[in-house]
């Protein structure tokens, strides 16, 4: 046991007995139904078997073997390896037996160590430990009550390590001196009913270090994209990484042009259904408040982390930023029970009940608000805005019309989504009519590219068929042109003669006419009938 343990005991009028006990494994206090189970059975003793030999009453350490004795879950590194090659369904499900074994194991352990505890103890002990029986349930209150007055002493110790001189904090401390005093007599029902914290390998009431924690503790609770995205649908996954670390991108180093990154802490993890993003297919509404110091805090979604560990130059800057408010970095148990708290999360086995609300949240994630679930809402909350107007709560009508506006928003860019599939269904039309188009125009050059080709093989001079020659023109038909040559000398002719013998008549006719008669032409005027009609002027 630590000093701070032996004070306390002291205290609680456990001096004498205290140290009659020593264990090298860490005990805690079982609860009450399985400590009776214990008494009653496995630990119920005779007087004449509290004298006899260890090795009568118990096996020996040496009978049980750790299964596991890598980390508490692999045989050696060839299993480890074979563990990590498996499918992720199936090695969760071995890991989820093998941590069964272990806690059978651990039992097992625990017992041994109860059994040669019991062995030791003298027969006023064995009476006490039958008596502690009868009273379960006031020790159970007087152990509670032991538990709180040991964290109170711890802040006390912290207090005194940090040079605290308020008076009234040592009022309260003296308090709680005379509180603890008031346990006297706590021992004998106490003392050998501490219970063992499993797979820490440490008392539950251990010295705590105050020592701030460094750059290598401080990474083992630094999580990632990757692992902030693999293990958002398991269970507890919102309670276990607050007060991890991360970083974050916040753009380009002038200097350098390298990534400039910095060290958050996780402050709180929000879900907001309104705001879906998509990681690996899959839809994810959780969103990450992380903060540098109390006043500077900001929320990011779980792609934009960094799987990279801390630096030592982020970790300056973010002690940098601490002091900016008096803050500083956690103990080193704090980071440790943390680290204990993550490998939990990632390396406990699933249950039903856990994989099915996994898939549960998954399929409501990948579910959009719309049609009916829409309607239903908006119609809510036009109700409730409707009896906030009329009892005149300006600040609740707010609220819903805020509400009202955020659902209007999810509507349209549902619909403007819509319309964006459809505007791609549109284009994939044509992008597949466009596709034939072009397969039919291949298909047609290597027709001819085929043709040009076997006429390249046909042609016994070779050559380039695309090259120039020098030709003849050459008249093909010979027989008709010559037949429409013919006709044609033919058909001049006779036009010819045809001309020549109405040359002749016309002369003819002229030399015999009258009107070369003197005094003919002269008659025929006369003939001639004019009505000139005499326009008179008024």
């Amino acid at each position: 046991m630590s000093d701070l343990d032996d004070d306390l005991l002291a205290l609680a009028g456990a001096g004498s007995d205290g140290s009659d006990v020593d264990s090298d494994v860490p005990l805690k206090k079982p609860d009450s139904k399985k400590r009776k189970k214990l008494d009653e059975s496995d630990l119920d003793f005779d007087d004449d078997d509290d004298n006899a030999p260890e090795n009568d009453d118990a096996p020996a350490a040496a009978d049980l073997v750790n299964p596991y004795p890598l980390e508490g879950k692999y045989r050696d590194e060839q299993d480890r390896e074979d563990l990590l090659n498996m499918d992720e369904m199936k090695r969760e499900e071995i890991l989820f037996e093998r941590s069964q074994e272990m806690e059978s194991y651990n039992e097992k352990i625990y017992l041994q160590q109860r059994m040669k505890q019991q062995a030791a103890q003298d027969s006023p002990r064995a009476t006490r430990s039958s008596k502690r029986n009868k009273t379960s349930a006031k020790t159970t209150s007087k152990s509670d009550k032991l538990s709180e007055l040991r964290k109170q002493r711890e802040q006390k110790q912290r207090r005194m390590d940090g040079d605290f001189d308020d008076e009234d904090e040592e009022e309260g401390d003296d308090d709680l001196d005379d509180e603890i005093a008031d346990l006297g007599g706590y021992e004998d029902e106490y003392d050998d009913e501490e219970e063992v914290k499993w797979g820490s390998g440490r008392s539950k009431f251990a010295p705590r270090s105050y020592v701030r924690a460094s750059l290598d503790d401080i990474n083992t609770i630094v999580v990632g994209r990757s692992m902030l995205t693999k293990y958002c649908y398991y269970n507890g996954f919102n309670e276990t990484i607050l007060d991890c670390f991360t970083k974050v991108n916040v753009g380009v180093d002038r200097a350098t042009r390298q990534p400039l990154y910095r060290m958050v802490r996780i402050d709180d993890v929000k879900s907001i259904p309104q705001k879906p993003y998509s990681v690996a297919g899959s839809k994810i509404d959780l969103y990450l408040t992380v903060t540098q110091n109390k006043n500077q805090t900001k929320e990011f979604p779980l792609t934009v982390f960094s799987d990279s560990p801390i630096s030592p130059q982020e970790l300056d800057r973010y002690k940098i930023e601490l002091e900016k408010t008096g803050e500083e970095l956690p103990y080193v148990d704090d980071v440790k029970e943390k680290h204990e708290k993550l490998q939990h999360l990632t390396t406990r086995g699933l249950s039903d009940k856990d994989v099915n609300e996994m898939i549960e949240r998954k399929q409501r994630l990948q579910a959009n608000v719309g049609g009916y679930n829409a309607v239903f809402e908006k119609s809510k909350l036009l109700d409730l805005l409707k009896i906030a107007q009329q009892e005149g709560n300006t600040s609740k009508v707010e609220s819903l019309q805020a509400k009202l506006a955020a659902l209007e928003n999810t509507l349209a860019s549902q619909t403007n989504s819509t319309n964006t599939s459809e505007s791609l269904n549109t284009m994939s039309k044509v992008n597949e009519r466009n596709r034939r188009l072009n397969q039919k125009n291949i298909r047609k050059a290597e027709i001819k590219s085929s043709q040009l080709r076997k006429l390249v093989e046909n042609n016994p001079n070779g050559g380039d068929p695309f090259s120039r020659f020098k030709t003849n023109t050459r008249v093909f038909y010979q027989d008709v042109v010559q037949e429409e040559n013919k006709k044609a000398l033919v058909d001049a002719q006779m036009s010819y003669h045809e001309r020549m013998d109405e040359k002749s008549k016309n002369e003819a006719k002229m030399e015999t006419s009258t009107y070369r008669v003197l005094g003919v032409m002269d008659q025929l005027i006369k003939s001639v009938d004019v009505d000139l009609g005499v326009v008179k002027s008024i």
